[in-house]
């Protein structure tokens, strides 16, 4: 993750933006798929990428945070970048399927007889590699650590807020929100990296490619049209009035509203 702040801290924005929206297109085009077809997923998901990189350097700025005005600073800050984030995926979303639909049209010639012998086989190899890397025991305490991490901020967040003037509740909501949205936008940028880094020849890039679209279209676009995704839910609709949809969006607004009328100095 520190070589994504240092992304977003050692050059300009747009030059960042150009940078990974031309990495992300010259994958798609090496597999095969028209430039006119790539074009807009390439760019909106460079601009998924770049604000989940501010979306998820704000939050862990904004766990350090313990005055009231920097902390509203900080959401003002997080909603214009979830925002832009939620803008965005929309857009892949559109253009997400005509991608999936012409890779389809390359790979599905291939899986001919015996194809899911050899992947099960691929699959079962692939696992035995990792079980070797590190024991099972030792996954189990990353991951008990990665949790109580989170739960440690989580609480913190939720005390600072409450501190202020904001109801259990919505202290509550918000940071449920926020740490969801904040481990699929984590999620997002490391898919990325990974696309972008891929070395395969080209019937095994396509096929690597593929898979880390479907990992991205599941918390982002659903499994299928209009349906909402996990991301999506988390990041919440500011321009509806509902409330099972609240989510980020919703609830720092309503942090924000606690936080003007209980705080003078605000």
């Amino acid at each position: 993750m520190d070589k994504n702040r240092d992304l977003l801290d050692s050059i300009n924005r747009e030059n960042g933006l150009t940078r990974i929206n031309r990495a992300i297109y010259q994958k798609l085009v090496d597999c095969g798929i028209p430039g006119i077809i790539v074009a807009k997923p390439a760019y909106n998901l460079a601009q998924m990428y770049i604000q989940s990189l501010d979306f998820v350097a704000k939050t862990n700025e904004f766990s350090k945070l313990t005055d009231a005005p920097s902390i509203a600073e900080k959401v003002l800050e997080m909603r214009e970048s979830v925002k832009v984030l939620r803008h965005f995926t929309g857009q892949f979303g559109r253009s997400y399927y005509v991608l999936m639909d012409r890779l389809s049209m390359i790979t599905g010639n291939w899986y001919g007889e015996g194809y899911e012998e050899a992947l099960d086989e691929a699959v079962n190899k692939f696992e035995e590699i990792l079980s070797n890397l590190a024991s099972e025991d030792l996954r189990d305490r990353m991951q008990d650590e990665i949790r109580s991490h989170n739960r440690q901020q989580h609480g913190n967040i939720v005390r600072r807020l409450i501190s202020k003037g904001c109801p259990e509740d919505i202290s509550n909501h918000f940071a449920d929100n926020l740490f969801e949205l904040k481990l699929e936008a984590a999620n997002l940028i490391s898919l990325v990296d990974k696309m972008v880094s891929l070395t395969d020849d080209f019937e095994n890039l396509i096929l690597e490619i593929e898979q880390i679209l479907v990992d991205i279209s599941i918390p982002w676009v659903g499994f299928s049209p209009g349906e909402t995704a996990h991301a999506l839910w988390h990041m919440g609709d500011h321009d509806e009035d509902n409330f099972f949809f609240m989510g980020f969006l919703g609830w720092s607004l309503a942090v924000l509203e606690n936080l003007q009328e209980n705080v003078e100095d605000l």
